[in-house]
């Protein structure tokens, strides 16, 4: 940490690896190799806390999210904010991920930070997120099975808990129980090799770049896609509390307007000085 209320990060190696699936959706294609630098993530997904923090310091504000409701729709609410998310039974105290913030108010939190510890935090790239939660590995997840039986040991995900709670819920489910019916406490689960809690899993993470519909001409270097492609949609990963199974993989693209959601926090990157 930089400081006593910033987030805790981890230093990852430089590596490389291949980013996308060729199982996957037309957006996770073509697969190719990227070559990452070291740098540092966010042990954790920003919490409610860490975020509160920021929010005091600078008066930053913000109104009005998505929530899910216990369908699984999301439906804008102009009354709710990252203090009131609207999570009814699932409840958050500092040690949540902080959810209902936009892209642009992670960005100023890792601004924020930036100017208070004199380090550069930013959004990581989508290449950096993947490089991380793979973990050295090509796997999709970090546990072996991908039947849904075991993720719950792993992920927070759409599950038995969530389907039992909620009577209308729509979507599928894994089949075991992870006792969580919304977010969890970060790091409530298993970490992936890189010592990185809930990056599959609990909240949807912002990342830098703009949307691309296939990965034809992406950098190779790790750094944010922003040269071309479609800013007005912004990109989330790793799938969320209300995700089904075959969401909650390392490949897996999904791309929001820059609007604040439920279902959706971030967490930071810090560049190193070499």
């Amino acid at each position: 940490r930089d400081c006593a209320d910033c987030p805790a990060m981890v230093v990852l190696p430089a590596g490389e690896f291949q980013m996308g699936w060729t199982e996957g959706q037309a957006d996770e294609r073509p697969v190719h190799r990227v070559r990452i630098g070291m740098f540092a993530l966010g042990r954790h997904e920003v919490t409610r806390g860490e975020y509160a923090a920021f929010v005091t310091a600078t008066g930053h504000a913000s109104e009005g999210c998505n929530v899910v409701d216990d369908r699984g729709a999301l439906d804008w609410k102009a009354d709710t904010s990252w203090n009131d998310p609207d999570l009814a039974a699932g409840d958050q105290d500092d040690r949540h991920p902080v959810v209902c913030v936009g892209w642009a108010d992670a960005q100023a939190y890792a601004r924020w930070l930036s100017d208070r510890t004199g380090a550069r935090y930013r959004l990581p790239s989508e290449a950096e997120w993947e490089y991380a939660v793979r973990a050295a590995t090509a796997a999709e997840t970090y546990w072996e099975g991908d039947d849904g039986a075991v993720q719950c040991a792993y992920a927070n995900g759409g599950d038995g808990t969530l389907f039992r709670d909620l009577e209308g819920w729509l979507l599928p489910v894994a089949r075991c129980a992870d006792g969580a019916v919304r977010t969890a406490l970060v790091g409530s689960f298993a970490p992936n090799g890189f010592g990185l809690y809930d990056m599959l899993g609990n909240v949807w993470e912002w990342m830098a770049d703009c949307w691309h519909e296939d990965y034809e001409g992406a950098p190779t270097d790790g750094s944010a896609w922003m040269s071309s492609g479609q800013c007005g949609r912004r990109i989330w990963r790793g799938g969320s509390w209300e995700t089904a199974p075959i969401g909650i993989r390392a490949a897996n693209r999904y791309w929001s307007d820059d609007r604040a959601s439920s279902i959706a926090g971030f967490r930071v990157a810090r560049e190193l000085r070499r």
